[in-house]
């Protein structure tokens, strides 16, 4: 269980800093009272371009887990155990969790199921965040100005 929290952990830490990051970055692009529509346009595709790197980075979190530190098992539910889950099975899941779709095809079992509910908790959190800067953008504000 430690090693689960360890790794949740990590993960938060470095997507946040990751998220903050491309947020920042794209600030930079940002004056909404000159260009409303590219603003939005940039604001939109670098936060799904950071939304999709960070779950790919708990995918990646999530194998490591189940095949180098025995952590826990992802299970389809159309099949027996996860010798036949690939990286994209992975990914999938860590996509639909992270959106906290939870659509179930794909269940975590173990410690694996905390590290997962973190993920679900992060991702509501980060798209939180992407929300709030997208309405700035659109308010006429540019967020994370100083």
């Amino acid at each position: 269980m430690i090693l689960a929290i360890i790794m949740a952990a990590i993960l938060i830490a470095v997507c946040t800093a990751i998220h903050y990051g491309v947020l920042k970055f794209s600030s930079q692009f940002v004056t909404p009272s000159r260009h409303p529509g590219h603003c939005l346009g940039v604001a939109v595709a670098s936060i799904v371009l950071a939304h999709i790197l960070e779950a790919l980075l708990y995918a990646t979190g999530f194998w490591v887990a189940v095949h180098n530190f025995q952590v826990g098992d992802l299970v389809s539910s159309s099949s027996n155990g996860s010798a036949s889950l690939t990286f994209m099975d992975y990914f999938y899941f860590s996509l639909v969790n992270y959106t906290t779709l939870g659509r179930g095809d794909l269940m975590p079992n173990g410690h694996l199921r905390f590290m997962t509910a973190m993920e679900a908790f992060h991702g509501f959190l980060l798209i939180t965040m992407s929300g709030t800067f997208v309405l700035q953008i659109m308010n006429g504000k540019k967020p994370l100005a100083n």
